[in-house]
């Protein structure tokens, strides 16, 4: 009956209209504007985009920091990857902000709005094991200058995120956690049965290059981050669980 309903909705999806990026003709001075007009969170003054009834202006506030990393190379062309779209926002105005990167994303729902030349998106449920099969096999020829992690926040999908794409990265590619605190702040979704450390912690060690606890992330795994993160940079954005890492690869 799921892969029924699932059917359906892909074929609505594909079907309804979409708001076109390349026609967008837009003039502003920062990204945190571009963030602004599409409504993503990650900008500073943008609606509550998961409840329409809220009049709550929010915002984590990272376009000052996703520039301090991005504007070096906002010019070149390179591969942009998304974990949690939503339904679009945050990948139109990369779109927009990096005039000659292909961007990519990935989610669970049919709720995303735009397209453009340059934007890829793929449904997918990164927990369905034949999903994250099918998803690693379309992106197993390319690599990534930026992977962003803006998926459910849920503790043991952020490890898992990072286990199985930071080695898509390009070398001296980012790696963007955000709101990694988040299992720390709302109980829902840490789902640590004993065997996990907080993100907060496991980033710590990554620095130091200690060994710590982890079901998910194995010895070889350790291993491999930290012979290739060479920098951990974290952030604190406006609101509580505004915390965001950029883990640069070697």
């Amino acid at each position: 009956m799921k892969k029924i309903t699932r059917y359906y909705k892909k074929i609505i999806f594909n079907f309804k209209k979409k708001i076109d990026v390349d026609k967008n003709i837009l003039n502003f001075n920062s990204l945190d504007d571009i963030f602004n007009y599409y409504g993503t969170d990650k900008g500073t003054n943008v609606k509550n985009q998961y409840d329409k009834n809220s009049n709550l202006i929010i915002g984590h506030g990272f376009a000052k920091y996703y520039e301090k990393y991005f504007e070096k190379f906002k010019n070149e062309k390179f591969k942009l990857f998304e974990i949690g779209t939503w339904e679009g926002a945050s990948s139109a105005a990369f779109t927009i902000y990096l005039p000659n990167a292909e961007i990519y994303g990935i989610d669970r729902n049919f709720k995303f709005k735009y397209k453009s030349k340059r934007i890829n998106f793929f449904n997918c449920d990164l927990t369905n094991k034949d999903e994250h099969k099918n998803l690693m096999k379309k992106i197993s020829s390319k690599t990534f200058k930026i992977i962003i992690d803006d998926g459910s926040h849920i503790l043991s999908h952020i490890i898992k995120n990072l286990k199985h794409f930071f080695s898509c990265l390009d070398n001296n590619g980012y790696y963007i956690i955000e709101d990694f605190n988040a299992p720390i702040y709302y109980d829902y979704l840490n789902d640590n049965d004993g065997n996990e450390i907080s993100i907060n912690d496991i980033l710590s060690n990554i620095k130091d290059k200690k060994y710590f606890k982890s079901k998910i992330l194995s010895k070889e795994d350790q291993n491999y981050l930290f012979e290739n993160i060479i920098n951990v940079d974290i952030y604190k954005g406006n609101l509580k669980e505004s915390d965001i890492a950029f883990l640069k690869k070697r």
